[in-house]
Protein backbone atom coordinates (compact mmCIF):
# COMPACT_ATOMS: atom_id res chain seq x y z
CA UNK A 1 0.00 0.00 0.00
CA UNK A 2 1.52 3.13 -1.21
CA UNK A 3 0.22 6.50 1.38
CA UNK A 4 0.44 9.82 -0.66
CA UNK A 5 2.85 12.64 0.89
CA UNK A 6 1.09 15.55 2.13
CA UNK A 7 1.96 19.22 2.36
CA UNK A 8 1.63 20.52 5.65
CA UNK A 9 -1.82 21.72 6.12
CA UNK A 10 -1.35 23.07 10.18
CA UNK A 11 0.45 25.59 11.63
CA UNK A 12 2.84 24.53 14.10
CA UNK A 13 2.14 27.26 16.13
CA UNK A 14 -1.35 26.61 15.65
CA UNK A 15 -1.13 22.84 16.79
CA UNK A 16 0.43 23.72 19.65
CA UNK A 17 -1.91 26.29 21.11
CA UNK A 18 -4.59 23.82 19.98
CA UNK A 19 -2.92 21.43 22.17
CA UNK A 20 -2.37 23.49 24.85
CA UNK A 21 -5.82 24.27 25.33
CA UNK A 22 -7.05 20.64 25.67
CA UNK A 23 -8.62 20.17 28.81
CA UNK A 24 -7.74 16.49 30.88
CA UNK A 25 -10.79 16.92 33.16
CA UNK A 26 -13.13 16.31 29.17
CA UNK A 27 -10.72 14.46 26.73
CA UNK A 28 -9.44 11.18 27.37
CA UNK A 29 -5.64 10.34 27.48
CA UNK A 30 -6.46 8.48 23.74
CA UNK A 31 -8.43 11.09 22.73
CA UNK A 32 -5.33 13.64 23.22
CA UNK A 33 -2.86 11.12 22.19
CA UNK A 34 -4.88 10.95 19.08
CA UNK A 35 -4.96 14.44 18.23
CA UNK A 36 -0.92 14.87 19.01
CA UNK A 37 -0.24 12.26 16.45
CA UNK A 38 -3.25 13.61 14.35
CA UNK A 39 -1.38 17.14 14.07
CA UNK A 40 2.12 15.62 14.12
CA UNK A 41 0.89 14.62 10.54
CA UNK A 42 -0.70 17.70 9.67
CA UNK A 43 1.96 19.98 10.91
CA UNK A 44 5.39 18.50 10.03
CA UNK A 45 6.77 18.61 6.43
CA UNK A 46 6.76 15.13 4.48
CA UNK A 47 4.56 12.82 7.65
CA UNK A 48 2.54 10.87 5.33
CA UNK A 49 1.55 9.07 8.46
CA UNK A 50 2.19 8.89 12.48
CA UNK A 51 1.43 6.86 15.48
CA UNK A 52 2.63 6.83 19.01
CA UNK A 53 3.64 4.08 21.17
CA UNK A 54 3.75 3.13 24.48
CA UNK A 55 5.60 0.32 26.37
CA UNK A 56 4.02 -0.17 29.56
CA UNK A 57 5.87 -3.11 31.80
CA UNK A 58 7.57 -4.06 28.81
CA UNK A 59 4.53 -4.73 26.63
CA UNK A 60 4.29 -2.36 23.66
CA UNK A 61 1.28 -1.18 22.21
CA UNK A 62 0.01 1.80 19.49
CA UNK A 63 -2.16 4.06 21.45
CA UNK A 64 -2.52 6.56 17.88
CA UNK A 65 -2.50 6.22 15.00
CA UNK A 66 -3.77 8.58 11.88
CA UNK A 67 -3.56 5.87 8.99
CA UNK A 68 -2.95 1.93 8.46
CA UNK A 69 0.37 2.22 7.63
CA UNK A 70 1.75 3.34 10.57
CA UNK A 71 -0.37 0.66 12.67
CA UNK A 72 1.13 -2.01 10.60
CA UNK A 73 4.74 -0.90 10.78
CA UNK A 74 4.39 0.08 14.53
CA UNK A 75 3.02 -3.66 15.24
CA UNK A 76 5.67 -5.61 12.71
CA UNK A 77 7.97 -4.11 15.70
CA UNK A 78 6.21 -5.21 18.16
CA UNK A 79 6.21 -8.86 17.15
CA UNK A 80 9.04 -9.04 16.10
CA UNK A 81 10.36 -7.52 19.33
CA UNK A 82 12.61 -4.87 17.80
CA UNK A 83 12.89 -1.65 15.43
CA UNK A 84 13.49 2.23 15.97
CA UNK A 85 9.85 2.63 17.70
CA UNK A 86 10.61 0.20 20.52
CA UNK A 87 14.26 1.44 20.41
CA UNK A 88 13.08 4.99 20.64
CA UNK A 89 10.90 4.46 23.47
CA UNK A 90 12.82 2.33 25.91
CA UNK A 91 16.20 3.69 24.69
CA UNK A 92 14.90 7.51 25.36
CA UNK A 93 17.01 8.27 21.90
CA UNK A 94 16.09 9.13 18.55
CA UNK A 95 15.97 6.70 16.06
CA UNK A 96 15.98 8.24 12.33
CA UNK A 97 16.11 5.72 8.84
CA UNK A 98 16.75 7.76 6.06
CA UNK A 99 16.58 5.59 3.76
CA UNK A 100 14.97 2.24 4.15
CA UNK A 101 16.11 0.52 1.14
CA UNK A 102 19.61 0.91 2.53
CA UNK A 103 19.14 0.56 6.22
CA UNK A 104 20.75 -2.01 7.29
CA UNK A 105 20.16 -2.20 11.26
CA UNK A 106 16.85 -3.62 11.64
CA UNK A 107 16.72 -6.34 8.49
CA UNK A 108 13.50 -7.71 7.67
CA UNK A 109 11.33 -4.85 9.23
CA UNK A 110 12.97 -2.38 6.82
CA UNK A 111 12.32 -4.47 3.71
CA UNK A 112 8.81 -4.89 4.79
CA UNK A 113 8.64 -0.85 5.14
CA UNK A 114 9.96 -0.58 1.45
CA UNK A 115 7.15 -2.91 0.58
CA UNK A 116 4.29 -0.47 1.96
CA UNK A 117 5.96 2.35 0.66
CA UNK A 118 7.42 3.93 3.57
CA UNK A 119 11.41 5.30 2.20
CA UNK A 120 12.25 7.06 5.89
CA UNK A 121 11.15 7.06 9.37
CA UNK A 122 11.57 9.29 12.59
CA UNK A 123 10.97 7.81 16.37
CA UNK A 124 11.43 10.28 19.27
CA UNK A 125 10.97 9.31 22.63
CA UNK A 126 8.87 10.23 24.66
CA UNK A 127 9.88 9.92 28.82
CA UNK A 128 7.30 9.27 30.66
CA UNK A 129 7.94 7.48 34.01
CA UNK A 130 9.92 4.57 35.09
CA UNK A 131 7.09 2.26 34.51
CA UNK A 132 6.19 3.75 31.02
CA UNK A 133 8.06 4.42 27.94
CA UNK A 134 6.95 6.30 25.07
CA UNK A 135 7.89 6.88 21.33
CA UNK A 136 5.94 9.50 18.86
CA UNK A 137 6.46 8.00 15.38
CA UNK A 138 6.69 9.55 12.24
CA UNK A 139 6.17 7.64 8.56
CA UNK A 140 7.70 9.56 5.05
CA UNK A 141 6.99 7.84 1.49
CA UNK A 142 10.20 9.48 0.42
CA UNK A 143 13.47 9.03 1.50
CA UNK A 144 15.65 10.96 3.78
CA UNK A 145 12.00 13.01 4.01
CA UNK A 146 12.87 14.78 7.92
CA UNK A 147 15.17 17.93 8.27
CA UNK A 148 16.57 19.63 11.32
CA UNK A 149 13.33 21.65 11.87
CA UNK A 150 10.89 18.55 11.06
CA UNK A 151 13.21 16.66 13.88
CA UNK A 152 13.05 19.85 16.45
CA UNK A 153 9.22 19.76 15.59
CA UNK A 154 8.88 15.70 16.38
CA UNK A 155 10.47 16.46 19.77
CA UNK A 156 8.37 19.27 20.48
CA UNK A 157 5.36 16.79 19.78
CA UNK A 158 6.75 14.01 21.83
CA UNK A 159 6.93 16.36 24.36
CA UNK A 160 3.21 16.76 24.74
CA UNK A 161 3.12 13.07 24.48
CA UNK A 162 4.82 12.59 27.79
CA UNK A 163 2.68 15.40 29.21
CA UNK A 164 -0.60 13.94 28.43
CA UNK A 165 0.11 10.95 29.75
CA UNK A 166 1.39 11.63 33.17
CA UNK A 167 -0.75 14.46 33.64
CA UNK A 168 -3.72 12.04 32.63
CA UNK A 169 -2.17 9.48 35.71
CA UNK A 170 -1.71 12.46 38.14
CA UNK A 171 -5.51 13.24 37.19
CA UNK A 172 -6.53 9.73 37.77
CA UNK A 173 -4.38 9.07 40.81
CA UNK A 174 -5.70 12.52 42.48
CA UNK A 175 -9.93 11.49 41.39
CA UNK A 176 -8.94 8.65 42.70
CA UNK A 177 -7.48 10.00 46.17
CA UNK A 178 -10.69 11.79 46.12
CA UNK A 179 -13.10 9.20 45.97
CA UNK A 180 -10.80 7.64 48.41
CA UNK A 181 -11.13 10.44 50.63
CA UNK A 182 -15.02 10.58 50.18
CA UNK A 183 -15.81 7.22 51.22
CA UNK A 184 -13.03 7.28 54.37
CA UNK A 185 -15.30 10.52 55.24
CA UNK A 186 -18.99 8.81 54.62
CA UNK A 187 -17.48 5.59 56.62
CA UNK A 188 -16.19 7.71 59.66
CA UNK A 189 -20.08 9.55 59.58
CA UNK A 190 -21.61 6.28 59.96
CA UNK A 191 -18.59 4.46 62.24
CA UNK A 192 -19.81 7.83 64.52
CA UNK A 193 -23.65 6.97 64.21
CA UNK A 194 -23.37 3.78 65.12
CA UNK A 195 -21.07 4.50 67.96
CA UNK A 196 -23.61 7.08 69.62
CA UNK A 197 -26.73 4.57 69.02
CA UNK A 198 -24.80 2.04 70.77
CA UNK A 199 -23.57 4.53 73.81
CA UNK A 200 -27.30 5.35 74.18
CA UNK A 201 -28.63 1.73 74.07
CA UNK A 202 -26.02 0.66 75.92
CA UNK A 203 -25.47 3.46 77.98
CA UNK A 204 -21.30 3.12 77.25
CA UNK A 205 -18.76 5.28 76.00
CA UNK A 206 -17.21 6.11 72.79
CA UNK A 207 -14.36 3.52 73.66
CA UNK A 208 -16.53 0.42 74.03
CA UNK A 209 -19.16 1.25 71.55
CA UNK A 210 -16.21 0.60 69.11
CA UNK A 211 -14.81 -2.04 70.51
CA UNK A 212 -18.38 -3.79 70.06
CA UNK A 213 -18.73 -2.56 66.22
CA UNK A 214 -14.99 -4.12 65.93
CA UNK A 215 -15.55 -7.16 67.72
CA UNK A 216 -19.17 -7.80 65.55
CA UNK A 217 -16.78 -6.75 62.47
CA UNK A 218 -14.20 -9.63 63.65
CA UNK A 219 -17.01 -12.58 64.55
CA UNK A 220 -18.82 -11.69 60.95
CA UNK A 221 -15.82 -11.73 58.92
CA UNK A 222 -17.49 -8.27 57.62
CA UNK A 223 -16.10 -5.26 56.96
CA UNK A 224 -16.38 -2.06 60.12
CA UNK A 225 -18.25 0.19 57.88
CA UNK A 226 -20.87 -2.42 56.88
CA UNK A 227 -21.67 -3.44 60.34
CA UNK A 228 -21.73 0.12 61.71
CA UNK A 229 -24.32 0.47 58.44
CA UNK A 230 -26.17 -1.94 59.90
CA UNK A 231 -26.75 -0.90 62.91
CA UNK A 232 -28.01 2.66 61.59
CA UNK A 233 -30.63 1.30 58.94
CA UNK A 234 -31.63 -0.93 62.02
CA UNK A 235 -32.80 1.92 63.98
CA UNK A 236 -34.09 3.77 61.25
CA UNK A 237 -36.42 1.04 59.52
CA UNK A 238 -36.41 -2.04 62.08
CA UNK A 239 -34.42 -3.71 64.96
CA UNK A 240 -31.18 -2.84 65.34
CA UNK A 241 -28.23 -5.07 64.74
CA UNK A 242 -26.42 -7.43 67.46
Amino acid sequence: MHTEEKSPSVDVRTAFAELGRMSFAESSMDDVLQRIAELAKEAIPGVAEASVSLVANDKPSTAAFTGRLALDLDESQYGRGYGPCLEAAVGQEIREITDTREETRWGDYTRLCVERGALSSLSVPAPVRETIHGALNLYAVEADAFDDDARDTARAFASYVAVAVQNMQLYETTRELADNLDMAMRSRAVIEQAKGILMSQRRCDATEAFNVLAAASQRSNRKLRDIAQAIVDGVAGGPPAS
